[in-house]
């Protein structure tokens, strides 16, 4: 089995998400949102996919380097393949990047699994045949009926609960809301949490990059306080 071709489609889909000027995450009116679809595919007619932002499999991208690369070589030697993209990765001048890459890892991992007519799980050892899901909020904002308030972040992990998630990781507020960083605030969302959802659900939190140590050393103390697996 050879590769064949390498190829990627840009295609749009609606979404809700928008992001603030710091590019966080928040939910706003319906527009259309662009995705590609990396398609690897073997002489045989198997194929594999991936997706990723269009800006990371761009065409320059795809011609340049993936093409060069994969074309004619055995799908499933891919930690060959990745040395031979690792070569050309540090004379790319940042044009190919570790991203780039983890989506052509993907791809044939998918290509070899479909080839094969076996998950891709079992390919990896068969160590697990689940994973765990925690539901996971957008960043804090103050719009109303959003997650402005530590009560609506509450209604939304009961919300989350009652879909059957068994754990929920929570994205508090971040600049550009004007009162953002805010600890103290923070630490009221996951106690509004807790006491919303009970003892036996996981709770995590993440603060992204605005924390100070100091700051992040007070919210861990406190998140303790409320049995917080993660901070």
């Amino acid at each position: 089995m050879k590769i064949e071709s390498v190829n990627v489609t840009v295609f749009q889909y609606p979404t809700r998400r928008v992001s603030d000027s710091a590019g966080h995450s928040h939910p706003g009116v319906e527009s259309m949102a662009k995705m590609a679809m990396l398609t690897i595919t073997a002489d045989d007619g198997a194929q594999g996919f991936s997706f990723a932002p269009p800006e990371v499999v761009r065409p320059f991208v795809v011609n340049t380097f993936f093409r060069k690369v994969l074309v004619g070589q055995d799908p499933f030697n891919r930690e060959r393949i990745w040395q031979d993209l690792n070569h050309w990765q540090r004379g790319s001048a940042h044009q190919l990047t570790e991203r780039a890459l983890s989506f052509v890892e993907q791809a044939l991992w998918d290509l070899i699994g479909r080839s094969l007519k076996m998950p891709v799980y079992k390919l990896l050892g068969g160590y697990r045949d689940t994973v765990p899901a925690y539901g996971s909020t957008m960043c804090g904002d103050d719009l109303p009926g959003g997650l402005s308030t530590p009560e609506e972040y509450a209604a939304f992990a009961e919300k989350l609960v009652a879909r059957g998630y068994k754990a929920i990781k929570l994205h508090t507020w971040m600049p550009p809301i004007s009162f953002a960083p805010n600890p103290k605030m923070d630490i009221k969302a996951c106690a509004a949490v807790r006491e919303a959802v009970g003892p036996d659900i996981d709770l995590m939190i993440d603060g992204y990059h605005w924390y100070s140590r100091a700051e992040a050393l007070w919210i861990g103390k406190r998140a303790g306080k409320t049995q917080f697996r993660l901070v």
